[in-house]
């Protein structure tokens, strides 16, 4: 019972975990993206019209922000689908699988959003709450006895 329990959080929580993953590297992308234009000296460039000005500052910092969101976001997307595949922390599993979903917080967002509502419907069914509850108990850390004739 237990480890089917476990089995249903595996595959979503591993897909966060991915998720998480690939949004931390896409958010150390784009903030060294944004270093280094402004090393060398993009945000002193002259536009022909104002709105291409406002479209270049937009798009900049808003790449940025969002990378920084991204890259601060990740840790907890990560540590929360360790959690879910551990049977722990059933409100931090559930966060990570919310914060996977929302695309301002996720540049990977279209990895996330699958695996997220994966987890969170996985984290609704009531044997998972129960795992999460301890009112079914962990599995031992070392493998299972072989069967007694064999």
């Amino acid at each position: 019972m237990m480890n089917d329990t476990l089995n249903k959080v595996k595959f979503p929580a591993i897909g966060l975990i991915v998720a998480g993953v690939l949004n931390a590297i896409c958010g150390i992308y784009f903030v060294a993206s944004a270093l280094i234009q402004y090393s060398a000296g993009a945000l002193n460039r002259s536009f022909s019209m104002d709105s291409e000005r406002i479209g270049f500052y937009i798009g900049f910092w808003g790449t940025a922000a969002l990378g920084i969101l991204g890259f601060l976001v990740a840790p907890i997307i990560i540590y929360g689908a360790i959690q879910m595949l551990r049977g722990r922390s059933f409100g931090l599993s559930r966060t990570a699988a919310i914060l996977a979903i929302i695309p301002l917080t996720s540049c990977c967002f279209v990895i996330g959003i699958p695996f997220g509502i994966w987890a969170l419907v996985v984290l609704s069914q009531p044997d998972v709450k129960s795992l999460f509850r301890g009112e079914i108990s962990q599995p031992q850390l070392y493998p299972p006895q072989p069967p007694p004739n064999w």
